[in-house]
Parts: structure tokens; sequence; C-alpha cells
């Protein structure tokens, strides 16, 4: 009798509008209850009410108080956690299909159909794109989602690759190229061919896009500085401008290079042949001419020609790194004309490292991780690689090239696409102020050090460097690794701007136009530069793309780091191995350190480091773990850990401290 009482449901809604209503974000939890989070508190939500929400969806809720506890009642979704996502196929007991979600945090199965457009026939573990199509909140209906995609089956051994690719979006295949290729520039092309030019790189590598020429010098016979050439391949000599190709070079903006192959911005054909420096073939360049004193400081204004050229040795890294450190059995060069090259190439960088150790800023040595793989995907070793002279020597070579690009872009097309950094982000200036002065400071130099360390100084690039000039000496990585937390990103622009990570006043890269979009883009300015015509400004739709393109790409990157890590301990936990690791973060729940044998990163549980969670502090302002109020451990420690778990459903490894 009281079903349609319009009183009754009044009073209802009355009752419902008084209570408090609050928005945050579900947390799910691997039992059936979850919470939700706002900017002020946390509340519980109970399982049956966790069944109309999924682990991060945005709601809005009702708070119930229930005794002297309180519980948020989901009402309206805001956001839901899943549009696109990555799942593997599941089918249910009744042979229904259904898809679980490929997040550590989300383990409820979700019913699914299969679009049309999907035509493989789906089996238990396959892996898919799914977007979903119904949510309880939303449709006052269940979980319901849909396949819009098959990426690979369960067996596929290059699953990492293939699932992290799909899920960030990027394609597997390399850009589909041209029947043939014809050269569209109509400039005349200086014949540098009789020049001894001279590759080096892996020596796998195909797209070779750097041939180096050097020679001393002199003023009445007595040695004065260095001449570089730097010859650079030149794709943008047969890819027209808003052709199919050049618009899929915007879209991908880089070489994506993966464990044990890459996918090339361009078409293979484009960047391992026609385009590639290869030895005693002649190849369209452009080239830059520039000049530095003994002391290694550019010299006189660098210019750029269009050329032809001819790589006269294909060198490797290792090989040239063997020769000039004299080991033993090395490999010697295989004329004495590249012989000169490489000790010529091998005292000018010596000379720019000098250089830009006193007036710019050197990168830290640190390992680069490199895994080996079969042609099967699978994973024989993970090589921990430092940069050794041959790498420096290209290094400083493409580190000049592009400092002149910079500053030839700025003076001539007045825009081109920089790289920049801005330093420590200006909010956080005061911090590192006050961090510096705690930690650098005594009662003998603290008003210098007042000055020095300044707000307005170390937003400077000369201050920035001075202070990175300072804290180099110190032993060990804390201080770098807490003074990074202020630090901005580096961004790309369209008008020349410092370089506070390299300490210089413009960067502009060109030495790369193979792999890297921004590159071709600035040799386009260059070529417009030289032949005196007008110069557009590159559109912010460009320098948008290239940023979120390279975020991509190093989330692809960790992602299938990741999984292979995961791939190559797991048979090796049962031993319970242990490795050295220096510590990278230090939260509430634990620390987060990395392997320095191979890089992986592992998880240390606070649970494992003191069993009273009262007892245990994080000072975010120090990013050190505090226990009983003793600094135990802080970023850049290096501690003794065993590996003691690898879940390969969610790609984490869990470790103790020895």
């Amino acid at each position: 009798m009281f079903q349609d009482n319009p009183l009754l449901s009044q009073l209802k809604q009355q009752l419902h509008d008084n209570k408090p209503h609050v928005e945050g974000v579900v947390k799910g939890t691997d039992k059936a209850y979850g919470f939700l989070e706002t900017e002020k508190e946390t509340y519980f939500i109970a399982p049956p009410a966790m069944k109309k929400v999924m682990h991060g969806d945005k709601i809005k809720a009702t708070i119930e108080t229930l005794g002297d506890k309180q519980q948020a009642e989901p009402e309206a979704l805001i956001e839901p956690m899943l549009t696109r996502f990555i799942a593997k196929v599941r089918f249910n007991k009744d042979k229904k299909l259904q898809v679980l979600v490929d997040h550590p945090n989300i383990n409820q199965p979700i019913g699914a159909n299969q679009a049309k457009s999907v035509k493989e026939e789906l089996k238990e573990g396959d892996w898919v794109v799914a977007t979903l199509k119904t949510h309880p909140l939303r449709d006052d209906r269940f979980f319901f989602a849909q396949i819009i995609e098959f990426i690979c089956s369960s067996e596929d051994e290059y699953a990492p690759w293939w699932v992290t690719l799909a899920r960030h979006q990027q394609s597997r295949y390399p850009v589909k190229g041209q029947d043939s290729y014809q050269m569209l520039d109509t400039a005349s092309r200086e014949d540098l061919t009789a020049l001894h030019f001279v590759t080096i790189d892996s020596e796998t590598t195909k797209d070779m896009d750097d041939a180096l020429y050097i020679e001393p010098v002199e003023n009445n016979g007595e040695q004065t500085g260095w001449k570089l050439v730097v010859a650079i391949a030149d794709p943008t000599a047969y890819i027209a401008k808003d052709s199919q190709i050049e618009k899929d070079a915007r879209q991908r903006c880089f070489t994506n290079y993966l464990p044990g192959f890459n996918i090339p911005m361009l078409p293979r054909e484009l960047s391992d042949e026609l385009c590639s420096l290869v030895e005693n073939e002649t190849r369209a360049a452009l080239v830059c001419y520039l000049e530095t004193n003994l002391q290694g400081e550019i010299i006189g204004s660098p210019y750029f020609v269009q050329a032809k050229v001819q790589s006269k040795a294909k060198l490797a890294y290792n090989h040239v790194s063997d020769y000039l450190e004299q080991r033993e059995n090395a490999w010697q060069p295989q004329d004495e004309a590249t012989k000169q090259q490489i000790h010529w190439l091998h005292q000018f960088a010596l000379t720019r490292i000098n250089w830009r150790q006193s007036h710019g800023l050197l990168f830290k040595e640190k390992p680069d991780y490199h895994f080996v793989v079969d042609d099967k995907g699978h994973i024989l070793e993970i090589k921990a690689e430092y940069r050794r002279i041959a790498n420096q020597i290209v290094e400083e070579s493409m580190i000049i090239a592009n400092i002149c690009c910079a500053h030839y872009l700025a003076e001539h097309a007045h825009t081109g696409i920089f790289n920049t950094h801005k330093g420590f982000d200006a909010k956080f200036l005061p911090n590192v102020h006050n961090f510096l002065m705690a930690n650098l400071s005594n009662d003998e130099n603290k008003a210098e050090l007042e000055q020095r360390y300044s707000v307005e100084n170390l937003a400077t690039l000369e201050g920035y460097c001075r202070m990175r000039h300072d804290i180099e000496p110190i032993e060990g990585d804390y201080m770098e690794f807490r003074l990074r937390r202020f630090l901005t990103f580096a961004e790309f622009k369209s008008e020349l701007a410092p370089h506070f990570g390299l300490g210089l006043t413009g960067y502009a890269t060109w030495t790369s136009p193979i792999r890297k979009y921004s590159d071709m883009v600035n040799h386009h300015l260059i070529k417009a530069c030289i032949a005196n015509q007008t110069c557009d400004k590159p559109t912010d739709d460009i320098l948008t793309r290239l940023q979120e393109a390279r975020r991509q790409n190093r989330l692809v990157e960790r992602d299938i780091a990741d999984w292979l890590y995961c791939r190559y301990l797991a048979d090796k936990v049962a031993d319970k191995p242990e490795f050295e690791a220096e510590v990278q973060d230090c939260m509430r729940g634990g620390l987060r350190v990395q392997l320095l044998e191979n890089g992986a990163s592992i998880f240390i549980p606070a649970a494992t480091l003191h069993d009273k969670k009262e007892e245990i502090e994080v000072n975010s302002d120090e990013l050190a773990f505090y226990i009983k109020g003793e600094r135990k451990y802080k970023i850049g420690d290096i501690i003794k850990i065993q590996l003691t778990e690898v879940k390969l459903e969610t790609r984490s490894l869990i470790g103790s401290v020895i």
C-alpha cells in the first residue's frame, strides 16, 4: 500500500539528500571489500557494494553511518577505471566468454563478446584488447566488455613485446614503404666522397645515421685546433612532406629499440639500406663543418652543406675501445687512414670531455643493462654495459654537432625543435635551497653558501651548473637522487632555451633523422636556411606528440623490461640468490631497490624490515626509512638483498634485506 505513496518517496529522498556525499577513487583489495579514498578521508566499501564498482573507478558516493563506523555506498560513476584495456581470454564453467583484466588490483572476470572485426578463434589465455561497454553505476547492469583486437596467443614467446606495445598503442610493424624511391632534393650537393669518413656503431647496427671525419687545424706548422666534419644520413631527400611515410613518422616520432630487435620509425629499406651510411657506398648526407681550439671550445661559425659522402670503414664500439685501451689480441684498424682517424677522434673526444666538465655538465657514469635474446624470445643473459671510450667519441661528436645545430637554427631559422630543460621546478626552489644548506653548509661557509645556493642563483644556468659541480665529488648517489625529485621534465620547444641537464645554453638534435622525427624537422629547416628559403615554425601539435611519444617509448621499455626480468629470474628464485642493490625509493610500504648486477627493480615490503608498523616512519624530505626513530635506509644506499618471490602475473619481484 506504500509502494506508490508520494509522501513516503519524498521522505526517502529527503533522508538521502541529508546524508553526506563524497567523491573519491575506489581502491580494491584481494578480499571482497574495498575502500573509497577521498581528499580528506578513506571509507570502507562493503562486499555487496564493491560488486557495483571496480578498482580505480572515480565515483560519487553517500556515506552511511552504521553504529560508530562509516562506509561508502556507491551512487554515480564519474570516471571509469577501464575504457580500453589489455586482458586475457577466459571461459567460465558454462563455456561463456570472459576477460581477465591485466591489472594487479583487478581480479574479477568480466563477461565479454567478440567484435566482428576480430576473426581469430579465441582460446583460453590468449591476449586481447577490450573496451568496457557497460558498468553497473552507469547502465544499471553488470560489467560487460567487448574484445576489439587480438594481440597474440597464450603460447607466443614474444607476448611481453606484443602485449606491451598494444597496451601503449604502439605498432609492432615498420612503417609501410614504397615500391621505389627517387631523390626529391633538387639542390646541388658537394662531393665529399674523398674524405675518409668512418662510422662507429654496435656490430649489429644497420641504420647507421652518422659518420665522422676529423683533421688537425695548423698555423705555421703548429696545431691550433681541430676541424670536425659530421655527416648525417639524409632521409628527407627521399621523403616528401605530407607523404604517408612522413605522416607515419610524425605519429611514431622515434624508432623503438626493444630487447632483441627494433621497430623503425621509417621503412627498413630507407633506414637500413638507402639512407644508412653503409661502408663504401655513396650516400646523400647533410654535413656540418665545425672547428674548435685545442681546449675544445667552438671557434668561428659552424656551417652546413648538402653533400655526397662515402664511409670508408664500418667500425664497432667494442673493437675500437679494445684497440685504444691496448687490450691483448685487440682488433686492429684495416688501414693507416682509418687508424689515423681513430687516434685523432680519440684526442678530440678527450679534449671535449675536459671542456664540458669545466663549461657544462657530464653524464654520471651508470651502466646500461642489455638483454641478450635468442630468436625465440628467450633471455640468455643480462649484461651491464658501461660507456667505453669509443662510445664517448661518438657521444662527444654528436653533442657538439647538436650544440652547433641549436645556435645555427636560432640565428638563421629563428626556430627549430630544441631540446630544453629548465632545471628545478620553480615551486621547489626554496626546498632545494634548504636541502643544500642542510647537507653542505657549516659554520665557516654558511654565509657564502646562502648566496651561492640562493633561489635566484639556482634558477640560472650558471648557478645550477656551479651547484652540480659542487656535489659531484660527494661519494654515493644520495644527493643526486634527492635533488632529482625537485627537477622539471625535459621539453621540446620551438625557440632556443637552455638545457640545464647538459649545462648548455642551447641544444637541438639533428644527428638521428632515421630514428627521430624531430631531427627530420630540423633537417628541413637547415636545408631551408642553406637555400635562403622561408622557415616554418614547428606547430604545437608536433611538439606535443613528440613529448607524448617519448613518454610512451619509455613506458614500453620499462614494462617489457619488468616482464623479461621476471622471466629471467623466475627459475632462480628457489635458490634465494643474493645481490647488491641501490635504494631507489623509500615509502611507507617498503623500499624500491635496483640490482647492480642486472638492473632489475625489486620491492622490499616494510613488513620484512620491521614487524611493528607503528614503529616505522618514512621521512619524505630525506627520502629515508626510519625504525624506532633511527634512520635505517635512505635513497642511494647500497644494501645486500635476497630475491624471495617472482610474481609473473603482475610482473613484480619481491625481496628481503640480508
